[in-house]
């Protein structure tokens, strides 16, 4: 009877033991056994991703993407999701990770996981060459647009500019057709849209006015998931030494890539 009673709690013990070592197995090792990666994108937010002229995906994002397959060994999927979309598919398993320009911010850690940053822009305030704004304060009596579930969503939203309307779209595509169109007044949105909109309306006189974040963007994943993000970590740094980060950055940015820091 004492012998039972004593090999009771070993018996629960080593139970969780092998629960415990169930529940740690890695992600990076199921993609392996795969052989496929489900990799996120946003195909609505030039020059990261974009539908280029063969109806295939393309952009920076995409070529990180590939990139990263590549390295893995296995077939890529791009599964598409949006800014709003990006954090649920992660934590729903319908990605392994998400390569979207998902900015690195302290609220969104506490949902996700980050690599290193792969590229980074200023967040900034475009408008008509005539509209007068020198800081976020002259923002007052105008109508702003931004994309919804963003960065520029919620530091405008907090910057409690009496007066200033905040006009929230869908996606980067639809905020910049409400500036275009006359929508609105300006619009929050990184630096290099402001080079694609002189580039795309010259006669339009669209200019950055003022810049109000400096943002890194990394690869997203699930939390409690080392061995992936020791990985990402990784192949980010070897891609980054060698110069194939920055030549796909310039590619796409038309500029050189930043400085990029690391955590």
């Amino acid at each position: 009877m004492r012998l039972k009673s004593l090999l009771l709690p070993l018996v629960g013990l080593l139970a969780l033991t092998v629960g415990a070592a169930t529940a740690s197995a890695s992600s990076l090792d199921d993609i392996i056994a795969r052989k496929k990666v489900l990799i996120g994108v946003d195909l609505s937010v030039p020059p990261f991703g974009i539908t280029n002229a063969e109806m295939q995906p393309d952009g920076l994002d995409v070529d990180v993407a590939k990139l990263l397959a590549k390295d893995l060994g296995v077939e890529l999927e791009l599964v598409s999701v949006t800014g709003q979309s990006r954090i649920p598919s992660l934590q729903t398993g319908k990605v392994d990770f998400v390569v979207a320009s998902f900015g690195i911010y302290t609220e969104r850690a506490l949902s996700v996981a980050f690599s290193n940053p792969y590229g980074g822009h200023k967040s900034v305030i475009i408008a008509p060459k005539d509209t007068v704004i020198k800081s976020l304060a002259d923002l007052a009596g105008k109508r702003v647009g931004v994309p919804r579930g963003t960065a520029h969503e919620k530091i405008l939203s907090a910057a409690g500019i009496e007066g200033m309307e905040l006009v929230r779209f869908d996606d980067d595509s639809t905020t910049l057709n409400a500036l275009v169109s006359g929508q609105v007044d300006a619009i929050g949105t990184v630096n290099y849209i402001a080079a694609q909109l002189q580039e795309r309306y010259p006669d339009r006189g669209f200019e950055e006015k003022t810049t109000y974040l400096q943002s890194f963007y990394g690869v997203g994943l699930r939390r409690n998931d080392p061995d992936l993000l020791h990985w990402l970590n990784t192949v980010l740094f070897v891609h980054k030494q060698s110069g194939e980060l920055g030549a796909i950055y310039e590619k796409w940015m038309k500029t050189p890539m930043p400085e990029l820091p690391s955590f």
